[in-house]
């Protein structure tokens, strides 16, 4: 297998893109926003298998933590209203 282009929590800086797909770390959180696109060929298997590949490193590397329950959102943290909930 080749080398993971992306290592998730190794830093609170690096970040990857895969197609319109970015991999951020942000110290004790990982985001991932954006798309990509899966096509039936052989550039969506590599992407696919890309993908897989930074999926399953983020599991196992949260499979070997002693991991809290929950942690709390940073103190900079703002929340916002979801435009698109009905309630």
């Amino acid at each position: 297998m080749s080398q993971l282009p992306f290592c998730p929590f190794a830093d609170s800086t690096s970040s990857f893109r895969l197609d319109e797909l970015t991999f951020e770390n942000q110290g004790e959180r990982m985001s991932i926003y954006g798309s990509v696109q899966i096509t039936l060929d052989q550039q969506g298997l590599k992407l696919a298998k890309a993908l897989q590949q930074i999926l399953n490193a983020t599991v196992d590397y949260l499979e070997q933590q002693d991991l809290p329950e929950r942690i709390t959102p940073p103190d900079d943290a703002e929340e916002l209203d979801n435009p698109f909930w009905q309630g």
